[in-house]
């Protein structure tokens, strides 16, 4: 693997009944911020799925710096954290609860981070509702929260600007213009047919509308 890739895609290939959505798909994400876009069924909440190792892959190798995802499949999942546009789960929670369990799940979760997040997104107000009592854009803030503070290796988000305030649009454009800049080691990989504002610039754009049609089964 390059030094410079945090997540090697190799001969990827993913069917749906009736028809084929990746076919020896190959792809190479580095440190900073990809903006995967694609028309409706071009296959970009599958890839985010993929990659997060929520669908298992007909075939292909996911690698995450040395970690193969089939053959260390919890490795894998602690360095990747995907936020999907579904509700989010463990709604029984509290938000702080929400946060303290997945402090358990992901080593570098940085508490720092997620308080200062909570504040950037306005969600000091909820914290004491369970996250089934709240609306969707606020419960899309509190994944958000999560998904930014969590320190994983790659962070997967679909459609992460749906349902959001201006507010919170305003402050989530900023952290992917930030992730965009970052010289670090973390990979963003953000699905979305919305303007990611200036850090759409900055990111490495991926267009699945790009690549050729793969044929029907």
């Amino acid at each position: 693997m390059n030094p410079d890739t945090v997540l090697e895609v190799a001969g990827l290939s993913y069917s749906y009944p009736g028809r084929h959505v990746f076919n020896a798909w190959s792809a190479a994400f580095a440190p900073g911020l990809s903006w995967v876009r694609g028309g409706n069924g071009s296959g970009k909440s599958t890839l985010l799925k993929l990659l997060a190792g929520a669908l298992p892959p007909l075939a292909g190798v996911l690698r995450l710096q040395g970690i193969d995802a089939a053959a260390q499949p919890l490795d894998y999942r602690r360095e990747v954290y995907w936020c999907g546009p579904a509700a989010i789960a463990f709604d029984h929670l509290l938000p702080p609860e929400y946060f303290a369990f997945l402090r358990g799940l992901y080593p570098r979760f940085d508490a720092a981070a997620a308080a200062r997040h909570v504040e950037g997104f306005g969600l000091a107000p909820f914290l004491g509702r369970r996250l089934r009592e709240l609306s969707t854009g606020t419960q899309r803030k509190v994944w958000l929260t999560a998904a930014l503070a969590a320190g994983t290796r790659v962070t997967l988000l679909d459609e992460p600007l749906n349902a959001l305030d201006r507010a919170s649009l305003a402050y989530l454009r900023a952290e992917f213009a930030a992730a965009a800049a970052a010289a670090g080691p973390r990979a963003w990989i953000v699905a979305s047919h919305e303007d990611l504002g200036a850090a759409g610039a900055r990111a490495r754009l991926l267009d699945l509308d790009a690549r050729p049609a793969p044929a029907g089964l």
